[in-house]
């Protein structure tokens, strides 16, 4: 749910609850002409590109101070109504970095590793309570793990999240969110979670070191 990873979405998540909307918006979907941000973090630099013309609702990001363990750098939402729905979404994007609480080794660290710091950074599993073990996925040579929680449905959202390691005390999250009309049409939703893949792909950080070579499995579930 929203709330379980950060207070920030509480307030969206109320507004998206009250009214849905039922048409998708047109989104570019040609990365070339999307738009590009980039983010400090120590000697780390993350380069992220997002779908251009979305709305965004938080006025702080991006957060230049960490708020329990989280940074906003992204709220990007699409599909969103007009009049009196003009405060709802259906398709939002949340970039976050993490501060975790102990170091890791961010040249060997294990996707279980990763998991763990993060259920220590926010205090609880970032997981849905019946959604499927997170899996490791590597593309592009970076490791990230996965976490389906579409079948958590919070009030009336799911989720998606992708999540990496910045350096040895700092994570990357992005997480989409997916409003009820847009579950109902199999056509609109695969296409937007298709665009948050686009997002993670694209997404690069400079200034560390990782290394790539590690043996993983493309796909592989935690143990």
């Amino acid at each position: 749910m929203k709330c379980a990873i950060g207070m920030h979405l509480i307030f969206t998540l109320g507004l998206t609850a009250c009214v849905s909307i039922s048409e998708p918006q047109v989104i570019e979907t040609d990365v070339n002409q999307w738009t590009h941000y980039a983010f400090s973090e120590s000697a780390a630099t993350v380069a992220i590109k997002v779908p251009p013309h979305f709305r965004a609702l938080s006025s702080s990001a991006p957060e230049v101070t960490y708020k329990r363990a989280q940074r906003l750098l992204l709220d990007a939402q699409y599909d969103f109504g007009t009049g009196a729905s003009s405060y709802t979404s259906e398709f939002e994007i949340i970039v976050d970095l993490v501060k975790l609480g102990a170091p890791l080794n961010n040249g060997s660290v294990a996707a279980d590793e990763l998991d763990g710091a993060l259920v220590s950074a926010f205090g609880h599993p970032i997981k849905g309570t019946g959604s499927p073990k997170p899996i490791e996925e590597l593309t592009r040579g970076r490791i990230w793990i996965y976490y389906d929680n579409t079948t958590d449905v919070t009030y009336s959202q799911t989720r998606e999240t992708y999540a990496t390691v910045v350096n040895a005390t700092t994570a990357l999250l992005i997480t989409a969110w997916y409003g009820p009309d847009i579950r109902k049409s199999s056509q609109w939703f695969e296409s937007r979670r298709q665009i948050l893949r686009d997002v993670r792909d694209n997404t690069r950080i400079a200034g560390v070191d990782i290394d790539t070579s590690l043996p993983f499995d493309t796909r592989r579930s935690l143990p």
